[in-house]
């Protein structure tokens, strides 16, 4: 019975845990910062693969020159 007692005790502590989790996620999720911040990660994605293609345009533009003049 003492041990049945524990694994009952150890079910409770464990579903509590996973409540408090649940709640504490779904409060991050839902806070304006985190949807800001989503924004922000995708803005700087959006700049850094703009960056890369004028990159690659000016790269190619060098070599049209080059062979140009060649």
């Amino acid at each position: 019975m003492n041990l049945f007692g524990a694994l009952i005790l150890l079910f409770i502590c464990f579903f509590v845990f996973l409540i408090i989790v649940v709640v504490v996620r779904y409060a991050i999720d839902s806070s304006k910062t985190s949807i800001r911040l989503e924004y922000l990660i995708k803005e700087v994605h959006e700049l850094k693969t703009e960056i890369k293609k004028q990159n690659n345009n000016k790269q190619d533009e060098k070599k049209c020159i080059i062979d140009e003049r060649i």
